[in-house]
């Protein structure tokens, strides 16, 4: 049974980086068909896009999309679009007009801000997964479902955490900075170091990492696609959340691995952080942090290493809310991010779309 595990980069992440703001030429573009009610509006001036993620390449060399959309006050949306555009090696390319990536499936949450979300492959590379959905203001969560081409998304269950976040006041809570509030995670990412999956559920409210481990053979139990035991992860220690350092306000944050180097025994290992400046705003810099990570002897996530700015094309694309990454197998590593607020640009009838951004590294 092959567990599935990210690409190694071909690189250390600060090369890679730097490669990309060198060569913002090579940014390709498609559009992903959202529909008026994920558009920025009077009606819906609080609700953005907020989590962004992809699969690898399938075998009938499709790319699906996934995008989370918040809805402060009702109910936030996970979507989910088939690319069949052409790529080069895995990475999406542009054309005239734009691919549009068909919606498949839309799931109105019981949360109203599902934030960071990330996506695993299944054993033996095959043609599914498993998508890890933070659920961070009601149902403080992170929801996992298994994902197959042409098939609805099927929940297959939870890991919960709640941070504790005394006298910090979430700004949806009208309350004075005496109180004492819970909060659920903003940030995931789960990632195969040895013969362990880590799952890190993050908060930048308290600055705090919950993290949770599980055993190859205990998580896959069988040799079938969606069989993944959600149940076997569990806290790697009970009693203890890890420092999770002062990101200055990401969209999302993922995990990226580098081959092993003499003397090391184990791959390296980095947290990288999608960050726009001004903060929140779609038309803002767009950097990417770096923040080294090791699993053992103990777990930690350090301080800021190096950070980026990389140039997205133009328009109100940026790490506002979204940003994440994919490694291709050779790996080339790929940063992705979309619209803030869908816009009235698409060709025929697709007419409210969100442009998705991928830059590729060389």
């Amino acid at each position: 049974m092959i567990y599935p595990q990210s690409h190694a980069i071909i690189s250390d992440p600060a090369t890679l980086l730097q490669s990309m703001a060198a060569n913002p030429g090579a940014c390709t573009s498609i559009y992903l068909d959202t529909t008026q009610d994920e558009s920025k509006s009077i009606l819906h001036e609080e609700d953005h896009h907020q989590g962004l993620a992809r699969t690898h390449r399938l075998s009938d060399g499709s790319v699906y999309f996934f995008l989370s959309h918040s809805v402060i006050g009702g109910q936030g949306k996970l979507m989910q679009f088939r690319y069949n555009g052409p790529l080069d090696n895995e990475h999406v390319q542009t054309t005239h007009p734009l691919t549009v990536a068909p919606l498949e499936q839309k799931i109105h949450l019981l949360e109203e801000h599902p934030a960071d979300i990330c996506f695993l492959p299944d054993i033996d590379n095959s043609d599914s997964g498993y998508l890890f959905v933070a659920e961070q203001y009601d149902m403080r969560r992170v929801a996992v479902y298994f994902w197959q081409p042409v098939a609805d998304l099927k929940l297959l269950g939870y890991v919960t955490f709640h941070f504790n976040n005394i006298g910090v006041t979430p700004e949806r809570v009208d309350a004075t900075k005496d109180v004492i509030t819970y909060d659920g995670p903003n940030f995931v990412f789960i990632d195969r170091c040895r013969d362990e999956y880590f799952l890190g559920l993050c908060t930048d409210s308290v600055q705090e990492c919950a993290l949770f481990k599980a055993d190859c053979k205990e998580l896959f139990p069988t040799d079938q696609p969606g069989e993944m035991n959600i149940g076997a992860f569990r806290r790697a220690y009970p009693d203890i959340t890890y420092p999770f350092p002062p990101t200055g306000g990401p969209s999302q944050v993922k995990l990226v691995r580098g081959l092993r180097t003499p003397g090391r025994p184990d791959d390296q290992w980095w947290l990288l952080a999608y960050r726009c400046v001004p903060n929140d705003s779609e038309t803002g810099d767009d950097f990417v942090d770096v923040y080294p990570v090791k699993f053992s002897p103990a777990f930690e996530i350090a301080d800021q290493s190096i950070s980026q700015h990389v140039f997205l094309r133009p328009g109100d694309t940026s790490f506002a809310s979204t940003g994440t990454h994919y490694v291709e197998p050779g790996g080339r590593l790929l940063i992705s991010s979309s619209y803030r607020w869908a816009e009235e640009e698409g060709p025929g009838s697709s007419s409210y779309v969100s442009r998705v951004d991928e830059i590729p590294s060389t």
